[in-house]
């Protein structure tokens, strides 16, 4: 299974004089992800020599400048200089709790990567924004949470026990799930469960069935995930009608993207579902498409207070 670069490979190759186009973009990317916006940009320049990564330099540093104009890079140097804990990836679960009162939860499924594009602290300081507790999981083991996690909970239906007991002890009873790429197959069926109020998933998988006439990818056809779990391999679409939870589900995928949109369009049709395909994307990270379009903090507060919220104010 291939090494996903980290932010210490982004920083060694942002100052490698030998280092290839390819991993100056990666590094590019991973450090604006990171909110170290300008270790990137010396790197953006040299990169906007190469035609054939025009449209990605283009969305990276509108990514950029939606953090700048965001607060959230402000709101990170406050919370750095207070001495607060960083939220990094590094562990399998992560609470952070809601100083305020707030009956409301977010938990967050990475996916193989422990980012959600953005990397978790950065995508915090959006989260921390709407008043609610959040939960932040990320499966070390790259088994996509169908055995549990290592640290937490071993088997689904033991993480999906500790989310109930985690979430009963914040006082939280208003819940909502939102997943990243390998993350969203396993974080949609957890939302059902849960009985969550809400799921928002980028780029995620709906059908892991054996003959699935969706493509699914050799990540997800990888023995051991047959060897741990062969009963979460299954298609979530009559699992979804039956149960008619999470009461909310907005999907975001590229329209270009041969696999993503597929898994999207799925469900498409069942009445709790709305699909969203980004317009000439085949990239398969959306969050970065929707934060260069200044579209994100937007989508996650309908994510959570609902499309029809009266106004801007973030409700308890």
């Amino acid at each position: 299974m291939a090494k996903l670069p980290t932010l210490d490979d982004a920083l060694r190759w942002a100052e490698d004089p030998e280092a290839t186009d390819r991993r100056r973009y990666i590094a590019a990317d991973v450090l604006i992800s990171w909110g170290m916006i300008d270790r990137a940009e010396p790197l953006l320049e040299r990169l906007s020599q190469n035609p054939q990564l025009t449209g990605r330099l283009k969305r990276l540093r509108a990514a950029a400048r939606q953090l700048r104009r965001s607060g959230v890079l402000n709101d990170l140097a406050a919370m750095t200089d207070a001495g607060s804990e960083l939220i990094d990836g590094r562990h399998e679960a992560y609470t952070a709790r809601y100083d305020g009162d707030s009956n409301k939860v977010i938990v967050v499924f990475t996916g193989a990567d422990p980012r959600f594009w953005l990397s978790l602290m950065m995508l915090h300081m959006f989260l921390k924004r709407l008043n609610t507790h959040v939960i932040y999981l990320t499966d070390l083991r790259r088994l996509i949470f169908f055995d549990g996690l290592a640290t937490v909970a071993r088997g689904y239906d033991g993480l999906l026990e500790a989310l109930r007991t985690a979430i009963d002890g914040l006082g939280a009873n208003d819940i909502h799930v939102m997943a990243n790429s390998a993350g969203g197959f396993a974080g949609l069926r957890y939302a059902m469960d849960l009985q969550a109020k809400s799921f928002l998933g980028m780029s995620i998988r709906t059908d892991l069935s054996i003959g699935s006439p969706v493509p699914v990818g050799s990540f997800f056809q990888r023995p051991e995930l047959r060897q741990i779990a062969p009963h979460m391999l299954v298609d979530l679409k009559p699992m979804l009608q039956e149960s008619g939870w999470p009461e909310r589900i907005k999907l975001y995928a590229g329209d270009a993207n041969p696999v993503d949109r597929p898994h999207a369009m799925h469900i498409a049709d069942l009445p709790n579902v709305d699909v969203t395909l980004l317009a000439g994307q085949s990239e398969h990270d959306v969050t970065s498409r929707l934060l260069a379009q200044g579209e994100f903090e937007d989508v996650l507060r309908d994510f959570v207070y609902g499309p029809d919220r009266p106004s801007e104010d973030t409700r308890r």
